[in-house]
């Protein structure tokens, strides 16, 4: 059973709003959304807008003044009315693109009144229609009169570009009193005497809120199929909120145990890719990684080659399934996705990408730098200069040590899950402003993903260290679940054979990494995209009939992934997490990673959080013997 916290088209309407206030450090208190329950993307660039010119606060505090009204959803569009036109005329100079947009907007708002049946059209504001009739129509350029009242409160709902938020309000103030007889100020009062929510806390009254609005819109949603079609902007609550992110996997009560077939790796490979490495090298990781609670999986690593038109019978068959094709097709649509992504947002990832490649930069120079060296010139050393007398010694001098080769390579490892359906866009985008900053200073940097599927454990390379170039990350998309100790484990020996040290085990002469053993060993990284939440539907313990004993999941899951972070330490490789994920996870992150995790709430911050991690991965962090 999967249970969304934010619906696609909520995450649309809340980037459209973030796009156009040219930042993503607060949390949108109104979304809009058409007739048809999709986001509507001009109302939400002005609701952006608004937030980008106008005090935000001050509006809010109106809309809330009013809401106890009756009439609360009709002040709502004619108030958006007027707001849309202010912030218009202030945008227009800066973005001339709004003006086709507006037209855009008429032409859509004509196209859905066309459409509207009879009882649809009887739901509507007679007051609101006119307005917004009027307004669209001068828009377009076509004719519409709705009588002399109607043109005379169209002219008041142009509030002009030269308001600030405290003038708006007060021209809707004035409008509600001279057209609607509503004093907003005695219906303040009468919301603060006999308000429902009051008396609770302010997160308990919008924690309230949030879920009245939740139960109303499920039931509407379920009566009618969609959402309802008269209302346009959505109350999200305080706007102070952080987004909880997670899709929760939860597993089917009673459910009989798959283990994996040569069907299921045939269609992994035709889904995901050929195999990276010979079938003997494979034979050799599964037999060192797939052991204890995991000796029922197996794993598949590949570069991500498609293996759809394999010669195999089985790789054939598993071609014309429709699973497939829609994973296929998920894969293509989200990578397009991501694209536009990047694409719409380009101006705050090239400065991300800008600040945090400068950042680790210094970060980097500062850690392989020597320490300071003696020589015959510098900056005399007090303590010593006796010796250039006493015995002719010239090396009294200090000088700043030299650079050593950089010889570090990070992997980023992004977990590809279910779980991460709500936010994949953004961890694309993460991943591609990280591995971006570290080309640019020429720092190896290699991504891949990992995820469970039919049991078997499946890491994809989406960009290889050896190679330049960062397009293929935004090739990323979620599916499947996540047995985060086994990608863990299979990280560990795949990193430790490309170094050339042993992790031991069977198959360790096998090379699986493709490096030679006893090569020059590198500093080594890896960096966890998570939201720490390891879940499979492959169990943890059966017994001996098959019947479930223990899940992969919860303390059971956290332990295990705990182990195999421990394992990766103790192994040279300095491992940290990037924490994108609900607060009740917060617990897991701290236990699995200990303080070696940062945690980023938006894009923005992605310079900041990410070069203070590396940081902390390089002078912090040492191999650990003593079990923690």
């Amino acid at each position: 059973m999967i249970k969304r916290q934010y619906s696609g088209n909520e995450r649309r309407a809340r980037n459209y709003i973030w796009n156009a206030a040219g930042r993503y450090d607060f949390e949108p208190s109104l979304l809009a959304f058409g007739p048809d329950g999709s986001p509507d993307m001009y109302y939400n660039l002005v609701i952006g807008l608004a937030y980008k010119w106008l005090d935000m606060a001050v509006i809010l505090d109106f809309i809330a003044c009013y809401s106890v009204s009756r009439s609360a959803e009709e002040f709502d569009d004619l108030f958006w009315l007027g707001i849309e036109n202010c912030v218009y005329e202030k945008e227009i100079a800066e973005r001339p693109v709004l003006a086709q947009l507006r037209r855009e907007k008429a032409q859509a708002y004509f196209r859905s009144v066309s459409n509207m049946s009879r009882q649809q059209m009887e739901m509507q504001s007679v007051t609101v229609y006119d307005q917004q009739m009027i307004r669209w129509s001068a828009v377009s350029g076509r004719q519409y009169f709705g009588g002399k009242k109607s043109a005379a409160l169209a002219k008041r709902l142009r509030f002009p570009g030269v308001l600030d938020a405290q003038g708006i309000v007060s021209e809707m103030s004035a409008i509600l009193r001279d057209y609607f007889h509503t004093d907003v100020a005695e219906l303040e009062a009468r919301g603060e005497q006999k308000g429902f929510l009051q008396g609770l806390s302010e997160a308990g009254r919008s924690l309230a809120e949030r879920s009245l609005a939740g139960r109303l819109g499920r039931a509407l949603t379920e009566r009618s199929g969609r959402a309802p079609k008269q209302k346009m902007f959505l109350r999200t609550g305080d706007g102070l909120g952080d987004l909880d992110t997670n899709v929760r996997l939860g597993h089917t009560a009673n459910r009989k145990i798959h283990l994996p077939t040569a069907g299921d790796e045939a269609f992994v490979r035709a889904a995901f890719g050929e195999p990276a490495y010979s079938a003997p090298e494979m034979e050799a990781l599964e037999a060192d990684c797939c052991r204890d609670i995991h000796a029922a999986c197996q794993l598949h690593v590949t570069d991500g080659r498609s293996g759809a038109d394999g010669d195999s019978g089985n790789g054939k068959a598993a071609a014309k399934s429709s699973e497939l094709r829609e994973i296929l097709r998920r894969a293509q649509e989200q990578e397009s996705i991501n694209r536009k992504f990047i694409s719409e947002n380009s101006l705050l990832i090239s400065e991300s990408i800008r600040e945090l490649s400068a950042r680790l930069d210094l970060l980097f120079e500062e850690y392989f730098r020597r320490m300071p060296e003696t020589g015959r010139s510098g900056t005399l050393i007090t303590e010593k200069a006796y010796r250039l007398a006493v015995f002719q010694d010239p090396s009294v001098f200090a000088r700043e040590g030299t650079l050593t080769e950089r010889d570090v390579e990070i992997t980023l490892l992004l977990d590809a899950s279910m779980s991460r359906m709500n936010v994949q866009e953004i961890i694309a985008s993460e991943a591609y402003i990280i591995a971006k900053s570290l080309e640019r200073i020429h720092i190896p940097v290699q991504v891949m993903t990992f995820r469970a599927f039919r049991g078997i454990t499946i890491l994809e390379r989406l960009k290889r260290a050896d190679r330049s170039g960062c397009d293929d990350v935004l090739r990323f998309f979620s599916g499947g679940w996540n047995r985060d100790g086994l990608a863990f484990r299979t990280v560990r020996r795949l990193l430790c054979e490309e170094s050339g040290a042993s992790s031991g085990g069977a198959g360790a002469a096998t090379g699986v990494g493709g490096a030679a053993v006893g090569g020059s060993e590198k500093e080594r990284i890896l960096i966890v995209l998570t939201d720490a939440c390891p879940n499979d539907d492959m169990p943890a313990v059966m017994d001996s009939s098959g019947r479930i004993v223990k899940e992969y999941e919860g303390v059971t899951a956290v332990s295990d992934t705990e182990k195999a972070v421990r394992d990766l330490r103790k192994a040279g490789i300095r491992t940290a997490a990037v924490f994108f994920g609900s607060a009740s996870h917060l617990e897991n992150v701290q236990q699995i990673y200990g303080k070696e995790y940062v945690r980023i709430r938006k894009l923005n911050r992605i310079a900041d959080s990410t070069a203070e991690l590396i940081r902390m991965t390089l002078q912090e962090m040492t191999p650990q013997e003593d079990g923690r």
